[in-house]
Parts: structure tokens; sequence; C-alpha cells
């Protein structure tokens, strides 16, 4: 059985660009939950599939490319000390500077530390503070003054919260206020890693190999998994909060339940994440595309960049390798179906009333079972796609091939479960 408990310390400011130093000990709250059996992490293996990837194309000249964001729908680049976006006009080959600041405050970024989404725009944590898009531009926020800049390793902006994660501590900042979250738990003796927002008041926790779940409204606080490796990466998509580790992603569903998948070629290891941004994942050697279902290879890469991966408003991929600006000139291509999600739906609504009882002289096949289904799958599509002698026969239904594309696709894939 296992027990652990928080600290919750709650600063409040007048804004946002004057937060406070904090007597900590004033509005300490800990808080003990009930003792739980922490559940094992479940491991999914699976090699990426590497199939049709979209065209690669090198955008432009670049002297010190070292972030790239989404800002407006275009693909934005920090080279040096100047910012560039790509002009939809010509295709994204070309880019025009974008300001940075205002009259009263210049300042570049930096090297940047850390980056997150915000609605269709950017925040990000550099070494000469935050800063955020705006019209036509980057400014700096007055935040930045109210942080160690040079602490930062992750920022997560969540439901108009920001999250921040530094060397020494998690931190929130809503309204105005500051919380900063610690976890004491006599059974992790490990190093803060990571907070990421679940919501305004809600956020994950990794400290040492530990994950926590924890709620700053109702005190409470939930072991979620041991065994977690080093965390490299944050990110969000449809609800799940996903953490790049060095050994695979991580996702960690709306009840709690958590998963690694391992990103990982047969045979080998771990596949260290660089980056995350939704479904786009870059490891240490490809940019892929994530799915419930599978994950895609679209692109090898030499020298990824942390914070250097988005998808344009027309669905292109741009990311960073090296010294270059890369484009995937085609929209991400959807994964092959598989057995169980797409293809047994299809034999359940268009071949089981008569392989299921021989009816029309049909052999009896339980298609719904994926082993008959594959042991059956070039016969099938022959009897698909065959004009003559079709199957299901014309007097019993007539299958367009946008109908059954799917089971082509699927054997085309690789015939995944």
């Amino acid at each position: 059985m296992r027990c652990s408990s928080v600290l919750v310390f709650l600063v409040a400011s007048g804004c946002m660009g004057s937060i406070r130093s904090a007597d900590e000990s004033a509005g300490a709250h800990e808080m003990k939950p009930a003792p739980v059996e922490v559940p094992a992490i479940v491991v999914v293996n699976g090699a990426p599939i590497d199939t049709t990837r979209p065209m690669r194309s090198n955008q432009g000249n670049w002297s010190a490319p070292s972030a790239l964001w989404l800002q407006s729908g275009a693909a934005t680049v920090l080279d040096g000390d100047s910012v560039k976006q790509s002009r939809a006009t010509t295709n994204g080959n070309g880019f025009e500077v974008i300001l940075v600041g205002t009259t009263d405050d210049a300042r570049a970024p930096g090297s940047v530390r850390a980056m997150t989404v915000r609605g269709d725009g950017v925040f990000l944590a550099g070494t000469n503070g935050f800063f955020h898009d705006a019209p036509g531009r980057l400014l700096r926020s007055p935040l930045s003054d109210s942080f160690n800049m040079a602490t930062i390793r992750f920022v997560d902006f969540t439901d108009g919260a920001l999250w921040v994660t530094t060397s020494t501590e998690a931190v929130r900042v809503l309204d105005g206020q500051r919380a900063t979250v610690k976890v004491n738990d006599a059974e992790e003796s490990g190093a803060l890693q990571a907070v990421v927002g679940r919501s305004a008041s809600r956020a994950l926790v990794v400290k040492g190999a530990s994950l926590y779940a924890v709620d700053l409204v109702a005190r409470e606080v939930k072991t979620l998994a041991r065994g977690l490796t080093t965390v490299t990466a944050i990110s969000h998509r449809d609800g799940v909060v996903l953490l790049g580790t060095d050994d695979g992603l991580v996702e960690v569903a709306a009840d709690d339940v958590v998963s690694r998948r391992t990103l990982a070629a047969a045979g080998a290891n771990a596949a260290n994440i660089v980056d995350l941004e939704g479904s786009l994942v870059t490891t240490s050697s490809a940019v892929l595309h994530v799915t419930n279902a599978s994950a895609v290879i679209l692109s090898d890469v030499a020298s990824p960049w942390p914070d250097s991966l988005a998808k344009d408003a027309t669905g292109d991929v741009w990311f960073l390798d090296g010294a270059s600006v890369t484009r995937l000139t085609t929209s991400i291509a959807p994964p092959p179906p598989s057995f169980a999600a797409d293809v047994r739906p299809f034999f359940a609504a268009h071949c089981k009333s008569c392989h299921a009882t021989g009816a029309s002289y049909a052999p009896v096949l339980d298609l719904e079972n994926y082993g008959v289904a594959r042991t059956w799958a070039q016969a099938t599509v022959r009897r698909l796609t065959d004009t003559l002698s079709p199957m299901p026969p014309a007097s019993a239904e007539i299958l367009t091939p946008a109908q059954y594309d799917v089971v082509v696709r699927w054997v085309d894939g690789g015939l995944l479960p």
C-alpha cells in the first residue's frame, strides 16, 4: 500500500506582472490521500509503420534556427534574434520577418527553454523572458520578471492557467495568483520532473519516477503510476495528457489509466521522445503521426530539436532538423485501418448476414474473427473488387469502391489486428 502527501502554497498577487515572493509557510496546506495500490503502467509494444511518406523539402536559408511554432496558422521560426513567418501566398517557400516586442521593449526571446500552444498561437519561455504571439509580432510578457528564466524546464497553458516547471518547483499562475505544488511522498525521493495541466485547477505532476494527479481546489492528490523514466517533452491530444520520455510515449487518459508506447523499431529498447505536438511526435530518429491505433513514420530526422514541431493550417508538417527548416508538403495521410476498429464493423454490416448462416450458398465463415478474416483477406479483396461476380452479390447489396476501400487499405497496410 502506498501513501503520499502534497503541500500546495497559494500566493495572491495584484497582476500577472507583479507576482510577489512568498512566505510559503504561512499558506501551506498538507493533504494526505487514502493509501492505494498503484497500478502498473500498461505497456504497448509496436514498431511504427513505414508506408508512403509525405514529400519533404528544406525551406529557405537560415543562420541559427532554434524553435518553430504555429502562429495564426503559419509556420513561424526563431532564427537567431529574428522571428520569421512563412508567407501563405508563396506556398511556404518565402518567409517574412515579424516584429518582436514594442518600442519600449524590443528584446528577442534568446535561447528558447520551453514552449506551449496557447489557443491558435504560442507561449514560450526564452532566456530573456516569456513571450506570446500577437498579430504580426511576438511580445514579451511582464510575467517574465517574476521567474528566473534560466531554471525553466516546461511550460503548459491549459484552460487559462499557466503551469510552469522549473528545476526546483511546479507553479500554476491563474488570475494573478501563484500556486506552488510540492509532492511529499515517503516512497519517492526523486526530484521534480514536470507539471502538466489538466484544467485550470487540476494537473499531473511527475516527481522522480512517480506520476501524481493533483487537484488544487479539492486539495487532493492521487498516485497514478511508478516507474517513469526521464520526461523529455509534454503535450495534449484529444483530452489525453502526453509525456515524452527517454523510453517512449506515456499517455494518461481522462480516467487516469496510464499506458506507455515504445515507439521503437523491432528489437530496439527505447525511443527517446524529443518533441510532442498533439498527434505529432519527434523521436531521436523520426517524425511520427500517432493515433490511438498506430504510429506512422512521416520522415527521418538526423538532428531533431525540442520545440520545433508544428502542423500548419493546410495540414503540412514543419520541423527543425539541425540547421534546416523542413516541411512535409503533403498533409498527414491517415494510418492504415485496423481490424478491430475499422474492418470488423464492415464485415458485420455487409457480410455477416450470409456468411454466418450460409445463406445464398455463401461459405460459413466467421469474418468477425481476426484470424479467419486474415486468412481470407486476399480472396475477400478479389471478390469485393470483382465487377462480374462481386461480394456481396448484386442481388443483396451493391457496394461502391468508397465503401469497401477500408478492406483494401487494411490489406495494403499490413493487416493490422
